[in-house]
């Protein structure tokens, strides 16, 4: 540690003591052709294209499987959704509260560390 208070007594004297110089006038240049690019950034990349051709093909073939069912099958289809749907109202008493709970407690274990981490460095 005193080694840095030194280090940091030189580079103060070195600062007060050197002679100011004058800026080149090509400075902001060269600091503005370091920053800004030439080049646009894409609007669309390799991952997006294959993301929306993977979801392409799933709905397409979700909807080519729909479509060639048998009319028996998408009936018994339509009961049991009508029978989830049913469950889920009979049992949203308990269901919902305990996922508005659950949920709750996910973003107090995400943001409370990082409070009593942010108290300890006051």
């Amino acid at each position: 540690m005193d080694n840095r208070l030194k280090q940091d007594a030189q580079i103060e004297s070195a600062l007060k003591t050197y002679p100011m110089v004058e800026m080149p006038r090509s400075i902001t240049l060269d600091v503005m052709a370091r920053i800004q690019k030439d080049t646009r950034p894409r609007l669309v990349t390799w991952n997006d294209f294959a993301l929306s051709l993977v979801l392409a093909l799933s709905i397409s073939a979700v909807f080519f499987s729909v479509q060639s069912l048998p009319p028996i099958m998408l009936a018994k289809l339509r009961i049991q959704g009508i029978l989830l749907y049913q469950g889920f109202l009979v049992n949203a008493r308990w269901l919902v509260p305990a996922a508005l709970f659950g949920l709750a407690a996910f973003l107090s274990a995400l943001t409370i560390p990082t409070l009593i981490r942010m108290m300890r460095r006051r």
